[in-house]
């Protein structure tokens, strides 16, 4: 691997949000002209399944051994400007590294969710380590429960060039469990038996799921990527009891898809009601349910005006172009009041090495 400007760090064994967010930002820091690298805290199997898009778009990318050792001497080897990590193993092991090698570390929080049990033990050490980094959060709530305060900053993805979907479907996408809501979404196809309901994603509750499921309701089950079925989707519903702020609500607005969600979050800052999607009281099961019966009897015409606004949101506060400038002027600050140079870069050049100085 060559030395690159910015490494992602995570601690990642599937695909999910965390690992689409690092993806985007790897392609984002490349149209921009920076050298980026993903870095994983350990290799759980044999190939992760983001490897293919990192080839495919030719992402550098390194796995460590999850100790404190590898991750120093990766640091010293490679002299990255920054290290920016994401997720709480990642988070701790990175702020711990920079100390020890003078690199300076952004962590962006990104789980609404704090789990529990050891889960919950790691989020704590993670929040209380990031006294040690410059923090982003992505959400008000997540900023809030941080030591010191942090940046808020928007999640973003590349814009689709195709037109909007048409689908019908009423989707769940998301990982299977508690605080997701997934049972909360199946209570929505019960209230509205004669409407398709699909659900992408699976996790602990698929079982418990699948048994209690309406003859309206589809299990997709675990999808590689979305892109293949947001044609077929027409809203996508976010039942979540807690969340940062969703790139699946991102990527279906990016596509003309409204977006009618609980309001919890960063939800209510993305959705403007009646414009580009709904936002709905926590845990308001009937009104989430009227609402979706709001939504099918929309003219046609109506739901064209909604598909634009969603992907004007995104193309205005959410893609590439609106966010990774931003992320930038962070990182320039960060690396410059550590004493090193930030270099400038044009959106065509390409990094070649690091100018890092002492």
């Amino acid at each position: 691997m060559d030395s690159p400007d910015i490494a992602i760090f995570l601690d990642s064994r599937q695909l999910g949000g965390i690992e689409t967010h690092a993806f985007h930002l790897a392609r984002g820091l490349k149209q921009f002209g920076y050298s980026p690298a993903i870095l994983f805290y350990c290799r759980y199997n044999a190939d992760h399944p983001l490897e293919p898009l990192l080839h495919h778009h030719q992402i550098s990318f390194e796995y460590l051994d999850g100790k404190i050792n590898s991750a120093t001497l990766w640091c010293r080897q490679h002299q990255p400007l920054l290290l920016h990590t994401h997720g709480y193993k990642a988070g701790i092991l990175g702020r711990l590294a920079g100390k020890l090698t003078n690199t300076p570390v952004i962590s962006t929080f990104h789980n609404g969710d704090r789990g529990s049990g050891l889960i919950r033990c790691y989020h704590w050490f993670d929040e209380l380590t990031s006294r040690l980094s410059t923090n982003i959060a992505v959400s008000p709530e997540i900023a809030l429960r941080l030591p010191k305060p942090a940046r808020l900053m928007n999640n973003f993805i590349e814009t689709p060039r195709w037109s909007a979907a048409t689908g019908q479907e009423i989707a769940f996408v998301g990982r299977l469990s508690h605080e997701k809501g997934p049972d909360l979404f199946l209570q929505l196809a019960k209230h509205l038996p004669d409407l398709p309901f699909t659900v992408y994603g699976s996790g602990d509750l698929q079982g418990a799921l699948t048994a209690s499921k309406t003859a309206n309701v589809n299990f997709a089950g675990q999808v590689t990527s979305m892109e293949p079925h947001w044609q077929q989707v027409g809203l996508l519903c976010i039942s979540s009891r807690e969340e940062g702020l969703p790139l699946v609500a991102l990527e279906a607005m990016a596509h003309g898809i409204p977006v009618l969600s609980f309001a919890i979050g960063a939800l209510p800052k993305l959705i403007e009601s009646g414009r580009n999607g709904w936002i709905i009281s926590a845990g308001n099961i009937k009104q989430m349910s009227q609402q979706i019966s709001h939504w099918q009897h929309l003219p046609e015409e109506e739901k064209e005006k909604l598909a634009q606004a969603c992907i004007e949101t995104i193309r205005k506060s959410y893609s590439y172009d609106a966010v990774i400038p931003e992320l930038l002027a962070l990182y320039r600050q960060v690396v410059n009041n550590a004493g090193y140079i930030w270099p400038e870069r044009s959106i065509q050049e390409q990094a070649q090495e690091p100018l890092r100085e002492q």
